[in-house]
Order: C-alpha cells, then structure tokens, then sequence
C-alpha cells in the first residue's frame, strides 16, 4: 500500500512547497519540503518515552547503528561515515524522541544511506556485545570490579555542565510523572540498572512503522523515497498502535519549592542562585508558542527589557543562562532567575524579579519593542541558516515537535497566519500585560534555589564506589568468570577486522576529480565590496578591520573589546537605550574576532591574520538599519560606562569559571597545540588557559576605581588604534541590494586592506607542551600534537588521509570501542600543518597516549588495504565538497583569497588526496610521528587517574582551591 498526499501548500517565506503523506494501513508520516537546495536531507524519528533514567533510549540510539539484519557488520553507521560523501549524519536522543538524520548531496551516496539507515531503526541486532560497548559493562581491572561503556562515559562528561543539572532538576519536578522527570541521556548512576531485554524491549515497543515519522528536504522525489520505505520496511513490518506521545504534566494548586545542587569547581559564596520556572501551554500550539517568544522578548530580549534590567541593575549577582523560553518539551517552561548571589541575596533576587513584574504587568513595554520582536521571527523564518546542520535538516528538526505531539506540522513551517494574529493582538497592549499578569497569578510556579557544591562529582564518585564495593564483596566465582569471559569475547571481536563488504560506498573515482567551485568574487570598489547571492531576501552587512599589525599584548584585549562592545552604550545612548536601540534597527547584531594563517612558501613562517568583525542582518526591506547600526557602532561605542563594564568583566569570568569542566577539551587543544600554530597562540590568549589568567586579573582591577579606570582608558585606546587600521565594507544581498547596503555603511577606516597580508607571526616556540591541565570532572580530554607541513606542502593532502586512516583503523576502536571515551580521532590541519590525535569524555589517560603511539606503529608495520584507504581518501573529499549557505559560500571564497588559497592550491591538495598510495602514508608516518616526540595536554578530570604514568607532564591547576561553606 502507498503513501497517500493528504495536503500541499506553497510557503512564500521559504520559496519551498510542503507535501504531507500518511500510509493508510501502519500510520506512517512521511513530510517532504521541496526546495531547490543542492542537499538531500532525510530523517526518520520515534517519540521515545521513557520511565527510568536508565538511558534506555540513548543506549538504544547508539545500538541500532551498530548492525542490522541487512548490514551485519560491526559498526557500519562509523564505517558509512567513512564510506559515503554525506554532509551530514548523526543520531540524537531527545527527552521525548529519538531522531536519525543524514543529508548528502550526491543521489546514489542518498540512497544508499537511506537504505542503510532504515535497516539500522527498524531492524537493528541489538546484540549483547554491542550493549556491553555502547552501553554499560562491568570491568575487571586487576581485580578491582568497575564500569566502563561509551554512552555511561559520555554522560558522565555531560554532567560536568552546572545548566544540565539545573534543567534536569526543576523538571523533575515541573514534570512529575511524565517521562521529561527521567533523564533521557542516562544517569551515570542508574544506567547500570538496565539490562540487555529491557533494551530489546523497548525497541519493539517505540520503533514501529506506527510511531515512524519520515521526513527529507531538498531536491528529492518523494514518491521515490516512499518505495524504498515500502519495500525496505513497510512490506515486512505490519500492525497499528496509536502514536506514542509524553504525557502532559498536571498544573499545581500552589507554587512549590526546592533547593538544588549543582557542581561548581570552587563554591564560592556568592555562587548561589534563584530560578523561577513556570508551566506553560503546549508547544504545538502555534498561536501559544509565537506569543510565548514575544513573551520572552518583552521581558529579557536585551538589556533595556524591564526584567533584565531590574537583574542586571540590582548592584548584586547577574541575569541567569536560562532566562526565557524553553520550548523543548510537549509543554513549554519560562524562566526567570539570578545567579552569582550569596544565599541572602537570593531572596532579595526573588523579591526584585517579582516585583519587577508586577510592574511590567502595570506599564507593559513600548509597542515597538513587540513589533521588533515579531520582525525577528518572520526574519528567521525567511533566513537561510548556516551552521553545523545543513539547512533543510535545521527546518525539519525545528518543525518534527509540532507533528511528534500532534499538532499541525503546517504552521510549523509555515506561521505567517500566526503572525498576522499577533500583529493585530499586540496593537491592544493590554495583550502583553495580560501575558506577565498570568505568570503572577500562575499556581504552576517552581521556585529553586541552587547551591554551589564542590563535592558534587566527588559525591557521586563515592555512590558509584560503595555500590560497586557491594557489588563486588557478592560477587561468586562464577560470575567474576563471566565477566572475564564478556571481556575477553567483546575485545576479540572489537579486534577482528571489519567486514564491510556488504556496505554501500561512493570509491575516488565517483567524485569529481576537481574541487568544489567558489563563488566569483567580484572587483572591489575601494574598501567596499559587494556580494549578489540567492538570499531569500536578507540583506548582510559586514565591517572588517585587518588587526594583524597590532601586537600580540593587544589579542586578550581584543576579545574583551569584542566581547563587551555589543552590550555597551553608544553615542549618547546608554547601554540600556543602546540595546533597545539596535533592537529596532536589525535582528543582530555581533562583534566577532577571529585569525587564520596564510599560506606561506616552504620555510617561511605564515603570516597571521586578525580580523575584527563587526556584523548584522536584515529583511532586505529594512536593510537600512544594517547600515545605520553598523555605523555608529564602530563610529562611536561607550567605554566610560565603569559599572555597566565592572559587571559584564564579572559575568564572564563567573562564566568561564563554572565551565572549565564542560570545556576541558578546549583548553586542552589549544595547549597541545599552541607550540606548534601561530593561531593556537592567538587562541590561547583569547580562549585558553592564559585567557583564564587575564580575566582572573580584571577581576581583581574591577575591585578598584582605578583598576576599573585603567580597563576603560586602554579599550578606548584600543578602539582608536582598531580605527585606524585597513577596514574592509562588505554588503550581501539578492541584485543590487548588496552594493546599496556597502555605499550605506560610512565608518573610519584606511586604504590599503587589499594589499595588507597580516603580520608575520614569530617564529614557531621550540620547547613542546608536556601538561596535565588539572580541574574536578569525572572524564578526561587527550590530546596530543606533532608538527608537520602546511598547505601547499605536496605531503600535505597524504597528512590528511593519514588522519582519517588513522581514526577509521585504530583510534576509534581502541579510545571508543576498547577505552569507552565517547570519541576518539586525528585530524589535520592544512592552514597549521598540525596533525593531532585526541580523546574526548576520556576514563583512561596512560592508556590513551599509549594507544596513539600504537597507532602509528600500525601504520608503518601493517599492509594497508586499498579499500581502507580509499575510505579514508572519501572521508578528506566529502568535507571539502560540504556545502555552505549562500552568504557563507561568498565569504569563504572572500576569506581563501585573502589567506592566499589559489584554486592551483586547492586543485592540487584534491589531487594529492585521490591519488594517495600506501607509500606515501607510510613515509608521512615515518618522516613527521614515529620517534617525534608530540606536543601532549590533557584535561584530567578523573581524580582518581594516576598521572604517573604520564610523565614528564607537568600538572597545572585551571581553578583555585576549593572553599566549602
């Protein structure tokens, strides 16, 4: 039986067409959005509502990807990675659904994924050993009973995250009895709980044709993808269940409490908090869901929002991460909270916020600031987004919670009729007064005070600890034999090589032996230049300042300039006036602060090149509000407001330091690396640990008014010196609308910024990192670097091949597969000429850099096969071939001729990697890693690693010593 078309409609805002198909007999949903974007986007998702915090549902997830009745191979999601040119595939876990998307450009490459995807969902092996590898086992090392498991290893690195636990805590409570009170990902305490059945069980319960909802974008056939879900799985897979969905959460009487522990590396005093969240309406109610945003804006969208102002004004603490809407449940939470408060403050904070909306209940806000609010939605709407997700996938997973939870999936992609609601609502203003005067006298209030606690990951060390003593003081003979026994069998067969025979591939010569083509830049006029791209109607404006001239004691101040400008005054505005300013005038508004380096002939070091951009966009009917803000920001920002600055200098450095654990890898890369890449070293002052000790020490000036004075004189200083460096105007837009936005932007700027390079960048550092970056988490991070050749080097294309072979024929079994990190992998850097090998959410140390030494070895002693390198060839050509939006194609293209990437280069780069042999990965092997000793930096979290086996690294401490209360 075939899917049959149920509704169509044409979707001006999008310049796409949505088709809406059910099949009659199983239930089955399949959506398709027609547009004329070059990826083919496919998912398929289950509503998954668990009852436990087992992680049922994300261990499940990791399992249907690990072999399938059709494809009975070990792991042929990672060997399709590898095996295809796809630009995007990936499987999420959500509190209520589970999704398994891929996009590729390449129709053959698209339909031999989706065939290997539908096996994968709905006809999984689900095999014991794969749930003892991905989910949890228990392990003997040299007799000492313990846990290891990728998704029981990645979730302990998912709550290092302070937001997390906050989140997880009040809906536990918000969502009692509902499957949002269970975390979905897995506690690392109760994952343990679960047993293989329950996982083979609850797969035959949720994944069912029934439950399925297909949904692909893009220029694809609809009808033909249906054949292939027909014969592939609706011909073998009968019955019919109601569609499962979460249960709605009951609304209280009475506004509860609670206090919540989160983990904090220092609990200092003033790390307390206070967090209001109320229940709201379902998020599938369009009409409810776009009030909510305009709820959201009215209140915290900036600065000169009343209740962000009443928080960021109190003289105490500061606005918290999680103000606003959440909208990721069946029913949506609105929070409003402080942070960075003593325990006495936080009712002082919980008065203040409550009063500060029974006043906004009162005067309501200024009409335009809900007619900017509603701009910004048909903005988004009609914005083509770049990013990590491919376009089409982004619309598809923002539209798949309005169908999971039986809502109309039409007004999800297409809300103008809600809009055009609003717009009328909001001219009574009694219609935005009426929204805050619901949430004072909404019974459905949790108020939740959070308690910093440095014992947190200690404290749940030790449960993990006894329950494992008890378990292993009941331990028989015979069961200690069985998980040697498991161990032993999961290890043989995580070494046997992969037969992947059975697997669809795309091989070099289906790939275009040339590389993807630019964007044709046109002449620039001047310091302006003008960009006609297919935008869908949105304007892009740009101010770019070429820093590479300014010296290496100005980059940590740069990224306070850049991080501080956009919440600053202007003019004669204040910083309050500002905002709402800006907010009139255009959707966003960035200063962004970035350094490549060029390419360099052999033997040269690379020029350096820094560049400070000053963004925003528009609807091109409005485009003149791009060009008006642009203007006077970089023309005139405010660097005289002391206390305004004094709390934003405070707010980050409260920010960085409650997520050092969440970011140990960050800070672990750039430290291996920073010896060896001019750019690492501009990051490290930016964004690694040297940036941690440059905003430790504002924080002490701020304390002072002449610390604070001094901070004010040099970024006035610094924004003079920015002026008077070349500037380049850049203006984006469909015909003519790019070149009328450049000649509207008038900034101070110099001549010359075609010709200026960057600066040259010193010579590399000769001494290598040997570090153990020490911080409380319960996973580590390991890196380590090796100098090589940057692009240009004909080694360079066989550098990059090395990386994927690298990962697809050690790294991934033994850091994942054997080790339980949740990733593991090398990667290479042209513009660097760094190759680096690196775990992520890591239980070993010792163990990980003895595994990436055996890498190499097997390299240089194995016979390599052709097929292998053939994958690892495909893998270095699909990222290459990944395209981008339409603004980002032209910015990359403007950004490589600037770094001096010439299309010979690029020509030349491809060639070298289809035509990589055996022989030349073994001689980069043995001429850039084998007896080179790497640069080495590694995140220890695990308080209980021993770094013994880690020397010479020395130990550096990221937080100060803990305090307890």
């Amino acid at each position: 039986m075939s899917f049959i078309e149920q509704r169509v409609r044409n979707i001006k805002a999008m310049n796409a067409t949505l088709k809406e198909y059910q099949h009659p007999a199983s239930g089955a949903r399949h959506i398709h959005l027609e547009t004329d974007d070059p990826e083919m986007v496919f998912l398929v998702a289950f509503p998954t509502v668990p009852d436990k915090s087992d992680g049922r549902a994300h261990i499940l997830e990791h399992l249907a990807l690990c072999g399938s009745a059709r494809y009975p191979v070990r792991d042929p999601f990672f060997s399709m990675l590898r095996r295809s040119t796809a630009t995007y595939m990936n499987a999420m876990t959500y509190p209520d659904r589970t999704v398994y998307p891929f996009a590729s450009t390449s129709d053959a490459d698209f339909f031999n994924l989706l065939g290997v995807y539908l096996d994968a969902a709905f006809f999984p092996r689900l095999d014991y050993l794969d749930f003892l590898q991905e989910g949890w086992r228990h392990t003997l090392e040299e007799g000492k009973l313990g846990y290891g498991g990728v998704v029981f290893n990645e979730m302990k690195g998912a709550f290092a995250d302070p937001m997390r636990a906050l989140a997880q805590g009040m809906d536990t409570v918000l969502f009692s009895g509902t499957t949002y009170e269970v975390e979905s990902g897995g506690d690392p305490l109760h994952i343990p709980s679960l047993g293989h059945q329950d996982l083979i069980e609850f797969h035959a319960s949720h994944y069912h044709p029934s439950q399925a909802i297909f949904m692909t974008s893009g220029r694809i056939d609809p009808a033909r993808v249906q054949e292939v879900i027909n014969e592939h799985v609706l011909n073998k897979l009968d019955g019919f269940a109601p569609r499962r969905m979460p249960e709605l959460a009951s609304y209280w009487d009475r506004p509860r409490e609670q206090q919540l522990h989160l983990p904090s590396p220092t609990a200092r005093q003033d790390e307390h908090g206070i967090q209001l969240a109320w229940l709201l309406e379902e998020s599938s109610d369009a009409f409810a869901y776009y009030s909510a945003h305009l709820l959201e804006s009215g209140l915290v969208g900036d600065s000169s929002a009343p209740l962000m102002q009443a928080m960021e004004s109190a003289g105490y603490g500061r606005p918290s991460a999680f103000n606003g809407l959440d909208s990721g449940h069946r029913q949506m939470v609105f929070h409003l909270g402080m942070e960075g408060l003593t325990m006495e403050q936080t009712t002082l904070a919980r008065n203040r916020i409550w009063e500060a909306l029974e006043r906004t209940a009162e005067e309501g806000v200024p009409q335009e600031v809900l007619q900017a609010a509603l701009r910004n939605l048909r903005f988004h709407q009609r914005e083509i987004q770049g990013g990590h997700l491919p376009y089409g996938m982004r619309k598809l997973l923002q539209a798949l919670p309005f169908e999971m939870a039986g809502g109309d999936v039409m007004a999800a992609f297409d809300s103008e009729p809600a809009f055009e609601r609003l717009e009328a609502e909001i001219r009574d203003p009694a219609f935005f007064t009426s929204m805050v005067r619901r949430l004072l006298e909404a019974p459905t209030l949790l108020t939740t005070t959070t308690i910093p606690d440095a014992r947190y990951f200690e404290a749940r060390q030790e449960i993990e600890n006894q329950r494992l003593a008890e378990r292993e003081r009941a331990l028989t003979m015979e069961e200690r034999e069985r998980i040697a026994a498991d161990a032993a069998t999961l290890l043989a067969r995580q070494r046997q090589p992969a037969n992947n025979a059975l697997l669809p591939r795309i091989r070099p010569e289906d790939v275009s032996p040339a590389p993807r083509p630019l964007y044709a830049l046109p002449q620039a006029d001047g310091t302006r230049l003008a960009l006609a791209i297919a935008s869908n109607g949105v304007c892009y404006g740009r101010v770019v300042y070429d820093l590479s001239a300014l010296p290496a004691s100005d980059w940590p101040w740069l990224d306070l300039y850049a991080a501080l400008l956009p919440d600053l005054g202007v003019g004669d505005r204040d910083f309050a006036a500002a905002a709402a300013w800006r907010q009139q005038l255009a959707p966003t508004f960035a200063v962004d602060l970035d350094a490549q380096e060029r390419v360099a002939p052999e033997g040269e070091s690379p020029a350096l090149l820094i560049r400070l951009s000053f963004a925003s966009k528009n609807v091109r009917e409005e485009a003149q509000g791009i060009a008006a803000l642009l203007s006077e920001s970089v023309r005139a920002p405010r660097f005289d407001e002391d206390e305004r600055i004094s709390f934003l200098i405070d707010s980050i450095v409260q920010n960085q330091a409650q997520s050092i654990a969440e970011h140990g890898d960050q800070y672990a890369a750039i430290t291996a690396e920073l010896p060896l890449s001019p750019r690492k070293r501009f990051q490290n002052a930016v964004e690694g640990v040297d940036a941690l000790r440059f905003y430790a020490d504002l924080a002490q000036n701020i304390e002072s008014e002449e610390g604070l004075a001094e901070i004010s004189r040099q970024l006035e200083a610094l924004h003079q010196r920015i002026l008077a460096c070349p500037v380049r105007i850049i203006g984006a837009g469909e015909g003519e609308d790019g070149r009328r936005l450049a000649e509207a932007i008038d900034v101070p700027g110099a001549d010359g910024f075609a010709t200026r390079h960057g600066a040259t960048a010193q010579a590399d550092t000769p001494s290598l990192a040997q570090v153990a970056l020490v911080a409380p988490a319960q996973v580590n991070h390991c890196f380590a670097s090796w100098p090589t050749v940057r692009l240009g080097h004909p080694d360079a294309p066989t550098l990059a091949v090395l990386a994927n072979l690298l990962t697809n024929g050690v790294l991934h079994q033994a850091l994942r597969e054997e080790g339980g990190a949740y990733g593991g992998r090398a990667r290479y850097s042209p513009q660097s000429g760094v190759l680096t090998m690196l775990s992520y959410r890591d239980p070993r140390l010792a163990g990980t850099y003895r595994d990436f030494e055996r890498a190499i070895d097997w390299v240089l002693e194995t016979p390599l096969q052709r097929e292998h390198i053939e994958e690892a060839i495909i893998g270095v050509i699909g990222e290459l071939d990944r395209p981008q939006t339409p603004f980002h194609e032209a910015m990359q293209s403007w950004q490589m001729q600037l770094l001096g990437v010439t299309k010979e280069i690029r020509q030349a780069f491809r060639q070298g990697v289809l035509n990589c042999t055996e022989e030349a990965l073994k001689m980069v092997a043995r001429a850039y890693l084998k007896d080179r000793m790497p640069s080495r930096a590694a995140f220890a979290g695990n308080a209980e690693q021993d770094l013994a086996g880690l020397q010479p690294l020395d130990l550096l401490a990221l937080v100060p010593q803990q305090h307890e209360e």
